[in-house]
């Protein structure tokens, strides 16, 4: 599960927590369930699995009109571009939370990058205006400025209800240093990265990397690894096993070349687990200490990765203490997200119904 669709399953818990009546509507390809109340029949053009809806318009035009605040997410997706336009023939309150950044490796033929950029400066450009913006990382609020030329609110990212660390691992001469990295197996979130920098680090550290995730970098990473025993490709699992996962190990590791909150970074930082992350989206403004800064580092630069793990390393204890101090703080800064989101939920609504 990714970042958009965590968040609509943890927003829509926290609306359906304060009285509120919702229904998700989605796409849907053609033989799965999508976890959804209402879905449309989409086909799914190019490399990034890009989803086009092909039908189901009274399904959209019907869904809207039954809702007070229509809450759409993703701007470079046509079915959320085409609720809040329908929303505003029916005068509807609309929210609209753009999320990532809109930076990164593109992918997929040039016709096909082509179709998408031109539909990002015409349709989704015009929802995001006549809606009212969101972001949900600070990063965010100055690229919807730049993409779409408005200005967005900010919204902490909502965090699901995290289990604690039952127990802290230890740092022995006597086993390798086991480092998780978690996510999209994309070009966006450079995995592969992640693979060059513990090679970097085993020079002078033993390591191991447990990648989990899956997408089209799945068959590079698979001929990493078939020279590479240290290296152990897991696929997708839960959300519930990957924080088991991420709890057991010495640190997690991000390597993401553009991304927006990087929820992997965040759950992991709240929970008190030392992250050596890219310095991309909002990934610094998680690191609350100036002793832990020096473990947010620039993307694309595996020798500055191995030096922050090794960094780590010296002095594992206290830093795991600093990383814990931090996760507190992180923790009570996104527990505002409810109360804010319904507060705009709430202000959209009364707008709306506004003559």
């Amino acid at each position: 599960m990714g970042g958009v669709e965590q968040f609509v399953e943890t927003a829509r818990t926290i609306l359906l927590d304060r009285g509120c009546d919702v229904r998700v509507l989605a796409c849907r390809r053609a033989g799965d369930d999508a976890a959804a109340d209402d879905t449309v029949p989409t086909r799914f053009l190019g490399r990034s699995s890009w989803p086009l809806p092909v039908g189901g318009w009274r399904t959209v035009w019907r869904g809207v009109q039954q809702a007070d605040v229509v809450v759409a997410n993703n701007a470079r997706h046509p079915l959320p571009v085409l609720a809040v336009l329908v929303a505003r023939l029916q005068r509807r309150g609309a929210i609209f939370v753009v999320h990532g950044s809109g930076e990164g490796p593109q992918t997929g033929s040039r016709v096909y990058r082509f179709v998408r950029a031109t539909f990002q400066r015409t349709l989704a450009r015009r929802a995001v205006r006549i809606s009212r913006p969101l972001s949900v990382s600070r990063a965010g609020v100055a690229s919807i400025r730049r993409l779409y030329g408005v200005e967005a609110g900010y919204l902490p990212y909502p965090l699901r209800v995290l289990p604690p660390v039952a127990a802290t691992p230890q740092l022995t001469t006597d086993e390798p240093l086991r480092v998780v990295w978690v996510g999209r197996l994309f070009p966006e979130k450079d995995p592969v990265l992640a693979v060059r920098a513990v090679e970097r680090l085993r020079d002078e550290q033993r390591a191991t990397l447990d990648v989990y995730g899956r997408g089209i970098l799945e068959s590079q990473l698979a001929g990493l690894a078939r020279s590479r025993p240290w290296l152990r490709l897991h696929g997708s699992r839960g959300w519930d096993e990957i924080q088991e996962v991420q709890a057991a190990a010495h640190l997690c590791l991000s390597t993401s070349a553009a991304d927006n909150v990087q929820v992997a970074v965040l759950e992991a930082l709240s929970r008190g687990i030392p992250v050596v992350s890219t310095r991309v989206g909002d990934a610094f403004h998680y690191y609350l200490t100036d002793a832990l800064g020096r473990f947010c580092v620039a993307a694309g630069e595996p020798d500055s990765i191995a030096g922050a793990i090794l960094e780590l390393c010296s002095s594992y204890p206290s830093y795991r203490e600093d990383f814990g101090r931090n996760g507190e703080l992180l923790t009570a800064q996104h527990a505002k997200a409810p109360s804010v989101l319904a507060r705009l939920i709430d202000e959209t609504a009364l707008q709306a119904r506004t003559p």
